[in-house]
């Protein structure tokens, strides 16, 4: 593919072709994990026209996405924090220069996991940081809060969806598991981004998920650290 770019900051977003093949306003786009940054959700929405789906149970992470929100829909002033974007300077420039309506971007505030229920919840030791986990890899702290988590199936049942066309998933250490049952369902998005943070932890398992990928008809569009972008053509 030609013309690759980054669709957010180097801190949440990710790569696709610049003209977005195969999506239009009547896409399917799943956002799971905004954590404080959804620029490359805000950029999805404002080149295709269509709404996007953000899921993320993280308090901290509703918030952000209410008040963006808000700000697109000149209910609050953009105010600058250096937690928003991972610190990036340019995170305001970059949703306001990709304008949506906020009902364009649908919050849906539950995590995407293997089974429906509820599951713990670990925070990250650093209060600063945003991202929690369902597993406390790499988690040197032992407090958790209780949240909601749907399987894949699940929210696109209860969403009334019978494909996605985009995926993105930075899920803390469960997107493996996730890809597979994703596979396993015969569930195949046109994109899938995925920020594999298992890697650090169990580089083998990664490699093998990402080889599944390709044996289902997955090719790499790009991949810089641990963030790849995949395209499955229809």
């Amino acid at each position: 593919m030609n013309n690759i770019q980054r669709f957010g900051t180097i801190y949440g977003g990710f790569y696709y072709p610049k003209d977005l093949p195969q999506l239009d306003e009547n896409s399917i786009i799943y956002c799971v994990g905004a954590g404080e940054d959804i620029t490359h959700d805000v950029i999805l929405s404002h080149k295709t026209n269509a709404p996007v789906y953000i899921f993320d149970p993280t308090p901290r992470a509703i918030s952000h996405v209410k008040y963006v929100k808000s700000v697109l829909d000149g209910k609050k002033e953009a105010k600058e924090n250096t937690n928003f974007g991972g610190g990036d300077s340019n995170y305001w420039n970059m949703i306001l220069s990709h304008k949506v309506k906020g009902n364009n971007l649908i919050l849906c505030e539950y995590g995407l996991n293997t089974i429906d229920g509820s599951v713990p919840f670990y925070f990250p030791f650093n209060k600063d940081y945003v991202s929690c986990s369902v597993v406390p890899i790499g988690r040197d702290s032992n407090e958790y809060i209780n949240v909601p988590v749907k399987t894949l199936n699940t929210i696109m049942k209860e969403l009334n969806h019978n494909h996605i066309d985009l995926l993105k998933i930075d899920i803390e250490n469960i997107e493996c598991d996730v890809l597979e049952k994703m596979l396993n369902d015969k569930i195949y998005p046109t994109y899938l981004s995925v920020d594999f943070d298992l890697w650090k932890h169990n580089r083998e398992k990664c490699e093998e998920t990402i080889k599944k990928l390709f044996n289902n008809g997955y090719k790499l569009i790009k991949n810089e650290g641990q963030d790849c972008s995949f395209f499955r053509p229809k």
